[in-house]
């Protein structure tokens, strides 16, 4: 049967650009991920830290974030290079060192593959990502992962009321999505540390930025200290947000050289 002659011209108007295809048509790429050194946290993620995509993890001070964001430094930068966007001044070099020694790693490659910025404000943070876009461009340099850490501490500074909070929004968009771009365009993995706060309804705190933040991270982990008197303090973290799974818990204990996987026994309420 031959089309009728207002449905061929109403073709002809808007021509196919042939972005259209069936899903068993569309390759899909198997991402390289990048191992976190513990088992249960490599779980949650799927694997690890999925290069090409943005993975959040949030928590309250001392569960454990910024003990990850070193335990990576000093297990990825043996072999590949580094970017460490330190906004609270909470990057230790002897932190490296305490993990690289008990892992037997060589403290002076490492130093020489970790590269470290300390923006002092929200401009200095954004400047950031574009000398790092910079820096990523330059041959020869086989870098994996960025790290940010902590994203909202300069935000919630400089705006702390509702009346910066449009202002705050439309800056914060604009850093994840060149946050985004780097990760897709440069191959690697983007790790951003949140701050977080309980909200009245909620169960769990919930991470700062709102769902700016969280609509742009592929992977969202929550970390909860849960014990306070131990030397190694013991974590359990759970999948908020994980494009192959749901919720689950896994829990740890934060050692000199990383973390420690404990066993997976369920967790009661």
């Amino acid at each position: 049967m031959g089309k009728l002659p207002k449905q061929q011209e109403q073709e002809d108007a808007f021509p196919s650009k042939g972005l259209f295809r069936l899903p068993h048509n569309i390759v899909q790429q198997i991402k390289e991920r990048i191992s976190t050194s513990s088992k249960n946290l490599d779980y949650l993620l799927g694997g690890g830290l999925e290069v090409g995509e943005i993975t959040q993890f949030y928590g309250g001070p001392g569960s454990g974030k910024t003990h990850l964001c070193h335990t990576l430094c000093a297990t990825l930068a043996q072999r590949y290079q580094a970017v460490y966007i330190d906004t609270e001044s909470g990057f230790r070099e002897d932190k490296i060192k305490l993990i690289a020694d008990e892992r037997g790693a060589d403290l002076k490659q490492l130093s020489l593959n970790i590269h470290l910025a300390q923006p002092k404000n929200c401009s200095e943070q954004e400047d950031c990502i574009e000398d790092a876009s910079r820096l990523l461009s330059k041959p020869g340099l086989s870098t994996k992962l960025l790290i940010l850490d902590s994203l909202m501490y300069h935000y919630r500074i400089e705006y702390p009321g509702r009346s910066g909070l449009a202002h705050r929004a439309h800056r914060l968009n604009i850093l994840m999505s060149k946050l985004r771009t780097l990760a897709q365009t440069k191959n690697i993995a983007v790790l951003i540390t949140n701050q977080c706060s309980a909200k009245e309804g909620y169960d769990d705190p919930r991470p700062f930025g709102g769902n700016i933040i969280s609509h742009a991270s592929t992977y969202i982990i929550y970390f909860k200290r849960t014990s306070t008197t131990t030397r190694f303090p013991n974590i359990t973290a759970t999948s908020v947000k994980n494009p192959l799974m749901g919720n689950e818990t896994r829990r740890l204990i934060a050692t000199n050289s990383g973390f420690y996987d404990l066993e997976n026994r369920p967790i009661l309420p």
